[in-house]
């Protein structure tokens, strides 16, 4: 997946454009400007845009117009649209660019932040739609496309006085969409797999070599994205369940999350906690969260042939304690150091490892719901070492 999103300006003036383009200047956007509608429509037709930022007084026709002739056309009706206008009080230009199919309107002079922060909202919906699309393409993609879409324009249409509080709803809202349409595609995901068993154990004989790779793989696609649904659903769990705050028996937390998983266990992996691990102050839920996710890692990404060896331990650091997840994995390169983070991030090639780029994500979030610290160590070819740092019970 590209990692820009094409954003389109469109202004009559120069200066204007020049101006929002330092503004909107990111290393996830590429900027297309434009001076005329007409120039605007023949970008429309050339490729996808994230987002359009469209004055609304322009010669011949104005973007009022442009915007009815966008949403008239089934491939750039769904495209958001910022309006910047120069009329302050215009109530009825207002309410005529939002019947035109405008998400929001902005007047000018601009406030940076202000423009800065919507533009990232939508930037942040457009990825988190192409991402949906994509996990559902075989199941109903159509309809989550448009969900999402109309989900977007319906919290955008409440950017109007309290911007800090109404971008927090818009944000809460997407999750809850996401975990609806995340839960809701598990039911077909099982059947598909369901059926795809029993015709794998009853039916087997009238399938020909070529019969059985096929259902093969569509066992194995359904298992992939099963497990996506999963890690967003949890994603999504860490993001919006309340998190009590008490003391976690770290060590006996740790001791027992290793227990549970036999791929974790010898000879093919060591994983040794060392010493006894303090209580912190923390939320058992999201603690097993982390420590599954950051275990899982260290076992996953090692070297063909590599035994992997996972070291678990805890030191103090002043009122605190941070504790280390360390293995003796592939390790992460410098460049990369900084995507690792990020919501379906996945930094090696396609198919050479299991997972869905989303562990470390809920990981992160999990940690800033718990009020701690979070970060890693790592080159590579030297392997990893993650902390996570928490209050203890009297630091509180």
């Amino acid at each position: 997946m590209e990692s820009h999103l094409n954003l389109l300006l469109v202004d009559d003036q120069r200066e204007n454009l020049i101006a929002l383009e330092s503004l909107l200047a990111h290393s996830d956007y590429r900027l297309t400007s434009v001076t005329s509608a007409r120039e605007a429509l023949i970008a429309l037709l050339k490729e996808e845009f994230a987002l359009i930022v469209l004055d609304v007084e322009m010669p011949e026709m104005n973007g009022i117009e442009l915007a009815r002739a966008i949403k008239e056309r089934r491939k750039t009706r769904d495209v958001p649209i910022i309006f910047l206008s120069a009329h302050h009080d215009a109530e009825g230009d207002i309410l005529c660019g939002y019947g035109a199919g405008a998400v929001d309107y902005v007047t000018k002079p601009l406030n940076p932040a202000i423009l800065q922060s919507k533009v990232a909202v939508f930037a942040d919906l457009y990825r988190k739609n192409r991402a949906l699309k994509i996990a559902n393409s075989a199941l109903e993609s159509e309809i989550a496309e448009r969900k999402v879409v109309e989900a977007a324009l319906q919290e955008a249409n409440q950017l109007k006085s309290e911007r800090t509080a109404e971008l927090h709803e818009m944000i809460q809202e997407l999750e809850s969409f996401s975990y609806s349409i995340a839960h809701d595609m598990r039911a077909p995901l099982r059947a598909m797999q369901g059926f795809a068993h029993i015709i794998r154990t009853e039916h087997a004989s009238q399938l020909d070599p070529q019969g059985s790779e096929y259902l093969r793989r569509i066992d194995c696609a359904a298992t992939r994205l099963d497990r996506l649904i999963q890690d967003v659903l949890s994603y999504t769990k860490v993001l919006r369940a309340s998190a009590p705050m008490v003391t976690v028996d770290l060590d006996r937390l740790a001791r027992d999350i290793v227990a549970t998983y036999p791929n974790w266990q010898p000879p093919h992996v060591e994983v040794c906690i060392e010493g006894e691990l303090p209580n912190v102050m923390g939320n058992e839920a999201f603690l097993t969260q982390c420590l599954s996710n950051l275990v899982d890692n260290a076992v996953k990404f090692q070297a063909r042939g590599n035994r992997a060896r996972v070291r678990i331990w805890a030191e103090p650091v002043e009122s605190e304690v941070r504790v280390w997840v360390e293995d003796n994995g592939i390790g992460i390169a410098p460049e990369n150091h900084g995507r690792i983070f990020g919501l379906y991030e996945q930094i090696n090639a396609p198919g050479e490892y299991e997972g869905t780029g989303v562990g470390l994500a809920i990981v992160r979030k999990a940690v800033e719901r718990m009020n701690g610290q979070f970060g890693f160590e790592s080159a590579l070819g030297q392997g990893s070492k993650f902390w996570l740092q928490l209050k203890t019970e009297d630091s509180r």
